[in-house]
């Protein structure tokens, strides 16, 4: 077996398992959005949203340059036989962040109390936001943070059962405690981030024992030349993480302020259960991928790393583009199915931004050549670009329109802005060995699969039970096109080999 095809298998491997866990992170991810339909009314939604996207917002901010520093060198590392001191310097730069973040959290939330009582505008704030809730958004913050980290650690080291098992806690655990809260003490926001608090808390002390990181807390190991290097390449990606946000949520908060809470709350539901969907899609592939094509990189193996970026993107689109058309076929039907009836007009802002999401996973792969050389102010630049036009044209049509359906369109556009920039800058340097033939099965068998789920939609009534008919039809339909056109006859041979070997 050559190294292509044993780097190719390790590649394959690991994705299933992390497609596996984020299939069903994704499926308890649907209940759980379901289920907040019919907790919450509309106007709480659009609160939900706008506190949640803050934290996660500022988690991106403040830890995810070092999440994918960590992703980007760990491989580097482990090489040069360094690692006590990588892990030394990566949870000593967590804990600095943390301890800054929580004091200036502090600060905010005592100024906030002081001036609710003498400024009307901040009391009128924290009627609809009581410090409570704040509070608990403050305390989910560092368990979130700290679980990313711990997770992104451990699909650098290939640790995929592992994810798998956390990932079920994540979503379980947030459904299941929220429920309960709910049940027992009545509908609150506290209770949904009380639920996040707990299960983040939960998954970042099993990550944290899993890999040992007390060990690490060692100043004397710590390194200013490799924690340099992570700043280097992390840094740019804060400003990156900034507007990638800014593309992808900053619609809620400008449709709260043009429209009301109550259409904001219904954008984020529709736009939340198909983002959420393709953000799992997209890291499933990406974490099953992206530590075999860093270490050839590592490895000095340029070509090869060429090949597997290709072969990595194929796969993302053998999976995305039937999403996509599957989202435009049924998405009438996930809405009036799954949500309460005032959530249900938002569905028609689904098909946008999934085609919005699948160009932005399509963008992590044109990235590939600036990551792998860490130069991420390239990549932060043309991001920053895509979010300056996608708020840019918000503000102008969101009012223009007085619709949040306009919105969706916008966003799509910003995330496809930010593709073509992309691929533009990276062309020359590294590209998708894929043939035309290939992009042509995979739009045929989505489109045949389109027309199969649409003639049945016409027969059958909108059910849950259909529901899942559809979408098992629509797999069944593609995965039988792509096989008789032959683009997925190896990965068939494949699978059978391996099911005769057991």
């Amino acid at each position: 077996m050559t190294e292509q095809s044993k780097k190719k298998g390790t590649m394959a491997k690991d994705t299933i398992v992390y497609m596996l866990a984020k299939g069903i992170e994704g499926i308890v991810g649907i209940v759980t959005m379901s289920v907040m339909t019919y907790l919450f009314a509309t106007d709480l939604m659009g609160r939900y949203a706008t506190v949640n996207i803050a934290v996660t917002t500022a988690g991106m901010v403040c830890i995810q340059w070092l999440v994918q520093s960590c992703l980007r060198y760990i491989n580097k590392y482990d090489i040069l036989g360094e690692q006590d001191t990588f892990y030394a310097t990566v949870v000593g730069a967590w804990i600095k962040v943390n301890v800054i973040a929580v004091a200036a959290f502090a600060v905010l939330i005592a100024l906030t109390a002081l001036l609710s009582t003498v400024i009307p505008s901040v009391g009128d704030f924290t009627v609809k936001y009581p410090l409570t809730l704040l509070c608990l958004g403050g305390m989910w913050f560092v368990t979130y943070n700290t679980s990313q980290l711990v997770i992104a650690m451990l699909a650098a080291m290939r640790r995929a059962k592992l994810n798998l098992l956390l990932s079920l806690i994540t979503v379980c655990g947030k459904l299941g405690i929220m429920w309960i809260l709910c049940i027992a003490f009545g509908s609150r926001l506290e209770w949904i981030f009380l639920s996040y608090f707990l299960t983040d808390g939960l998954v970042s002390l099993i990550g944290i024992s899993a890999l040992k990181i007390y060990r690490y807390i060692n100043r004397e190991k710590q390194s200013k030349e490799i924690l340099g290097e992570l700043k280097s390449y992390g840094m740019p990606l804060m400003g990156n993480m900034l507007t990638t946000s800014v593309l992808n949520k900053s619609d809620i908060y400008i449709i709260t302020f043009i429209l009301s809470e109550a259409a904001a709350g219904i954008y984020q539901t529709n736009y939340s259960l198909i983002a959420t969907a393709f953000t799992l899609l997209s890291a499933s592939i990406m974490r099953g991928s992206y530590p075999t094509i860093v270490r050839t990189w590592s490895e000095g193996d340029k070509a090869l790393t060429e090949r597997l970026v290709g072969e990595a993107v194929r796969f993302y689109l053998l999976v995305s583009v039937p999403a996509v058309a599957g989202i435009a076929s049924i998405s009438d039907v996930v809405a009036r199915t799954l949500f309460e009836a005032d959530y249900f007009e938002g569905n028609t802002i689904m098909f946008w931004v999934a085609l919005g999401m699948m160009f932005l996973g399509l963008t992590e792969y044109s990235i590939k050549f600036w990551e792998l050389n860490a130069n991420t102010k390239a990549i932060f630049r043309r991001s920053l670009i895509g979010g300056c036009v996608n708020v840019g044209l918000n503000l102008i049509f969101i009012k223009l329109f007085n619709s949040y359906y306009v919105a969706a369109v916008t966003t799509f556009i910003g995330f496809f802005v930010y593709f073509l920039l992309a691929k533009l800058g990276t062309r020359k340097y590294m590209h998708w060995h894929l043939k035309g033939l290939c992009y042509f099965r995979i739009i045929f068998s989505a489109l045949i699969m389109f027309i199969v789920i649409v003639a049945f939609k016409r027969i059958l009534p909108y059910t849950r039970i259909n529901l899942v008919v559809f979408i098992l039809l629509g797999m069944l339909v593609y995965a039988l096109v792509l096989y008789l056109t032959g683009e997925i006859k190896q990965e068939a041979r494949f699978i059978l080999a391996k099911v005769k070997n057991r």
